[in-house]
């Protein structure tokens, strides 16, 4: 059997950042991993299309503050350090100055309007929140599925007012899960390693794996809470009430991508632009055209919509993606499009859905989310996060917290196993 300071369960970017912590602070640490990569929901593909782009997170959100901007930096990424204009094209024409600066003041509005409900100390769901009966309201609500992964009537107002948001998005050329792949090259990961049971009613907390036993001191669970709700993982004893509640009432929402592989020539915009398709419906798809100037356009769902065109399949999604476009440029655009591809996070698992949303009048369970368990089992992932959930960085952050706790719980007890591996710039 297998011994270490700490297991970590899960190699997304929360388990990755924990994993280096520990290894930073001279512990023996196993990371198992369910499928046969790192990165989680950080997943840039290069294959599909023969140019790399992300099927999971793909912008540096909060830039500004955000620790993976100085991560790119040391690893030689290129952040690209530059405001995102996300609408540009609504149907056939480009926003004038005045329609963008009307769009500006409705869905600054209402978005203000659902955090001051949750300020308040409201939990209910965000469509409680009255729109401002204007001509964007459909658009605003497409939008809302978009930047949360569900719709507004599954959306706490208090989640909403607790996210912790700069404004500021930039783009990674090389791509945000190349970037969190890199980060975790020679960490001591085992891939394509699922954990079925942890045991941590004894001395030492017990893992059972495909890979055979680990034993403990502590371990690190870093997986979605959809994983956990689907109970894939047998913990025993089993988790406290709290934690359980917390598990089924913070699920994953939707959010998948359609990529279509078009020529820039064909649409003739701005590479790197926006557009939506429509604004008289929230059951739409938000476009990136040619990022990059690369050939490809990436369509974005979220909510219903794209919970209903994935339980349809592939070809739906592609259809719907295809129907909208044409909507904007007209004509025949099969015929310019070479491959396409579509996620499916939704079905995975290993993860089973875009990000994480607080059912309304649940946001206060993140706390119980996040909370350890006798100073034995400790939780990461954006899930756990307060007010950066729905991100990469605050994965990275709850994953560096879960192992400064679990570090000093083991300084605290005065039990370590000495480390074969050297410090990160060691060796």
């Amino acid at each position: 059997m297998a011994e270490y300071d700490v297991l970590v369960v899960g190699a997304g970017a929360a388990g990755l950042a924990a994993t280096r912590t520990l290894v930073d602070r001279g512990l023996k640490v196993i990371a198992l991993e369910a499928r046969g990569r790192i990165g989680g929901r950080a997943w840039t593909d290069t294959e599909t299309f023969g140019v790399p782009f992300d099927r999971g997170c793909a912008w540096l959100h909060s830039g500004d503050i955000n620790p993976w901007r100085d991560i790119a930096r040391q690893l030689g990424f290129t952040v690209v350090e530059q405001k995102q204009v996300w609408r540009s094209r609504v149907g056939r024409h480009r926003l004038s100055a005045e329609q963008e600066a009307d769009w500006d003041r409705a869905i600054a509005a209402r978005f203000a309007a659902i955090a001051a409900s949750g300020a308040d100390g409201a939990d209910v769901p965000a469509s409680a929140v009255a729109p401002g009966g204007g001509t964007w309201d459909p658009l605003i609500d497409a939008v809302i599925s978009w930047y949360t992964s569900v719709d507004a009537d599954q959306l706490s107002t208090r989640d909403f007012h607790n996210i912790l948001d700069t404004d500021i998005d930039w783009p990674i050329v090389e791509g945000y899960g190349a970037l969190v792949g890199r980060y975790g090259q020679g960490l001591p990961v085992s891939l394509s390693t699922p954990v079925t049971s942890i045991g941590w009613g004894g001395s030492a907390i017990v893992a059972e794996s495909n890979g055979g036993t680990v034993q403990s001191r502590a371990a690190i669970i870093a997986v979605p809470t959809s994983v956990l709700a689907g109970g894939s993982i047998r913990f025993d004893p089993a988790l406290p009430t709290a934690k359980q509640e917390a598990i089924q009432q913070i699920p994953l929402g939707v959010a998948e991508k359609v990529v279509l592989q078009i020529e820039p020539h064909v649409l003739g915009v701005e590479p790197g632009s926006f557009g939506v398709p429509r604004a008289d419906s929230p059951r739409t798809i938000a476009f990136q055209f040619h990022p990059f100037a690369l050939p490809i356009v990436i369509g974005f769902l979220g909510g219903a919509c794209g919970r209903d065109l994935r339980t349809e399949g592939e070809a739906a999604m592609t259809d719907f993606a295809l129907e909208e476009l044409t909507r904007m440029f007209g004509g025949d655009l099969r015929r310019h499009v070479g491959r396409s591809t579509a996620t499916a996070w939704t079905l995975d698992p290993h993860i089973g859905g875009g990000y994480s949303a607080a059912r309304p009048g649940h946001a206060h369970r993140r706390t119980d989310l996040a909370a350890s368990i006798d100073d034995r089992l400790f939780f990461a992932g954006e899930a756990c996060s307060i007010d950066e959930f729905a991100t990469c960085h605050g994965a990275y952050r709850t994953g560096v917290a879960a192992a400064a706790a679990a570090a000093a719980a083991l300084d605290d007890e005065g039990h370590r196993i000495e480390s074969p591996l050297p410090r990160a710039g060691e060796g």
